[in-house]
């Protein structure tokens, strides 16, 4: 018989498909496969990373494998639709995903989350008060207690901002501590290290921390004594790391934060040259800033993927920093404005 840390390890290399039929197996199988620590490695052990795409009025999910999206050429997609979830022939905006799970908002103000390999989902428990409209939210994992959270942020009045948290196997919302952001826009916030982040107008980061469920501030990057109010400014999270896109009319630099919440760590990744000295983008009427979205930076860390808005279209290109060129990235067209989203562990 093999020793019980053999067979611990094998579990953990299989897909996860395969993995929620061993439960069956006995007792001792299916109390390791469900136990949160297990499952944790099994995730770290075969995790992928991909891109999961949704645009208004479609019922489908576009899913790309990460490898493909910096393709040259166009890869084959596929199609997901959460059939199972209730009122799925409905749109659904993504609030954010944390290990495999995705949050989705729903047009009927219904939150929920979603396994797209396993197709099983959860409705959360609806919002107590529909009175106030949510500004924004977000969703991630409290390392400490082991549990998956989801915030949304409520406008009540005047400027005040009021924070609910779920937390995943609970059947209510709790209020938190205030929202500080003196104006939000409705980009969900940005998980990493155990914290939700948000852009302030002010040109500072709110962090939530999930654990602890308090807000802090964090500084953005020392631009160069530059005026922060000419710039474009995005938040994003590149390999668990915070990111912050700067875009004026001539160039787009991405910062990276190495340290989580150490201000000294921000550090510029690359800079993004003007497309307009490009022969690909020669014609091209430049109405926006040049990269509206750093998207993800490529396994090998020397391509970044973009968005980009050129003659009202929506593209997507790459940008290989190494040798300063850009060439189309392997998405297909999706004739209208599309949401992305980058899944760590799918």
């Amino acid at each position: 018989m093999l020793p019980f840390e053999l067979i611990i390890e094998i579990l953990t290399r299989l897909p996860l498909t395969t993995l929620l039929r061993f439960r069956s197996v006995c007792k001792s199988w299916n109390s390791l496969i469900t136990d949160p620590s297990f499952a944790l490695n099994h995730l770290h052990a075969t995790s992928t990373r991909r891109l999961i795409f949704t645009r208004p009025a479609d019922p489908y999910f576009t899913d790309y494998s990460l490898s493909s999206a910096f393709a040259s050429t166009s890869a084959a997609a596929t199609r997901l639709f959460p059939s199972a979830v209730p009122g799925s022939h409905f749109h659904h905006s993504i609030v954010g995903s944390c290990n495999g799970l995705l949050c989705l908002f729903t047009v009927s103000r219904n939150l929920l989350l979603w396994n797209p390999s396993t197709g099983k989902f959860r409705n959360l428990p609806s919002l107590e008060d529909q009175r106030f409209s949510v500004v924004t939210s977000g969703f991630g994992y409290d390392h400490v207690t082991h549990s998956y959270k989801v915030v949304v942020v409520l406008y009540i009045k005047n400027h005040e901002f009021d924070s609910r948290v779920h937390t995943l196997g609970s059947d209510s919302w709790r209020r938190i501590q205030h929202f500080p952001l003196s104006s939000t826009a409705c980009c969900p916030g940005r998980f990493v290290s155990g914290m939700l982040n948000w852009l302030d107008k002010n040109r500072f980061i709110v962090s939530l921390d999930l654990a602890l469920e308090s807000y802090r501030r964090i500084s953005l990057p020392d631009f160069g004594g530059n005026n922060t109010d000419e710039f474009e400014l995005t938040l994003e999270v590149f390999k668990n790391s915070l990111c912050v896109l700067s875009c004026c009319s001539h160039f787009t630099d991405v910062w990276i934060m190495k340290d989580y919440g150490i201000a000294e760590s921000w550090t510029k990744l690359l800079c993004v040259p003007d497309l307009i000295y490009y022969p690909e983008f020669l014609g091209f009427d430049f109405n926006v800033p040049r990269a509206t979205r750093a998207i993800c930076i490529s396994d090998e860390d020397d391509e970044i993927l973009l968005e980009l808005w050129l003659d009202m279209e929506q593209k997507f290109v790459v940008y290989n920093f190494s040798d300063d060129s850009f060439r189309p990235a392997g998405i297909e067209k999706f004739g209208g404005r599309v949401a992305s989203e980058v899944c760590e562990n799918y």
